[in-house]
């Protein structure tokens, strides 16, 4: 059984945060970050000009690893998870009916980016900041699924070269976050999630 010094010191190692900042684009991005026992569970809206781009739940085991994806755009609304068998499964749900989603080939450090979400790009440079260097050059290979605002999946191998701490270069994305994972944004606050005491 922990003592309380310990599950002080795992407490503390815990990342419980919210922020606001704006996008390379100029959205107002608002957002959270919780670490716990099963992962971490990474919360994102993008707003322009008033209007709601997209709402974002992601969640990544310890690891970093996607486990489970909520997206909704004007355009309806997308669930996705992977399976044991190495594959995602889900359904985007869309004015016209939905669209299934089944054994889509998937890897276990698979990278999700959703358009326009500096969420994901965070979760995918916090990922591939924790699994290491795999090559000498700083050059990763990795299968990519692509998010877009209308809901459209695109997976494929892609190449991610290491820029520095945190930062990564993925297609024509810059994949960044601070060194606790968390997005980095133009004008950015950063406030604890926990009630002080």
């Amino acid at each position: 059984m922990a003592t309380d010094s310990s599950m002080d010191a795992e407490r503390d190692l815990r990342v419980r945060r919210a922020g606001y900042g704006r996008s390379p684009a100029g959205e107002a991005i608002t957002w959270s970050v919780a670490t716990g026992h099963r992962g971490r569970r990474w919360r994102e809206s993008a707003e322009d000009g008033g209007t709601l781009r997209h709402s974002l739940l992601l969640e990544t085991s310890p690891e970093g690893r996607f486990l489970h994806l909520e997206l909704s755009t004007p355009s309806g609304l997308l669930t996705l998870h992977p399976e044991d068998d190495g594959t995602l499964h889900g359904n985007a749900v869309l004015r016209d009916g939905i669209r299934h989603v089944a054994g889509l080939p998937w890897e276990r450090d698979g990278l999700v980016i959703v358009a326009a979400s500096p969420l994901s790009l965070a979760a995918a440079a916090y990922l591939l900041t924790r699994s290491g260097p795999r090559t000498d050059d700083g050059w990763h290979r990795r299968l990519a699924l692509r998010i877009s605002p209308q809901l459209a999946l695109i997976a494929g191998a892609e190449e991610a070269e290491r820029l520095d701490d945190g930062r990564w270069r993925l297609g024509g994305d810059t994949l960044a976050a601070d060194v606790n994972g968390l997005p980095l944004l133009a004008g950015g606050q950063t406030w604890p999630l926990e009630a002080s005491e």
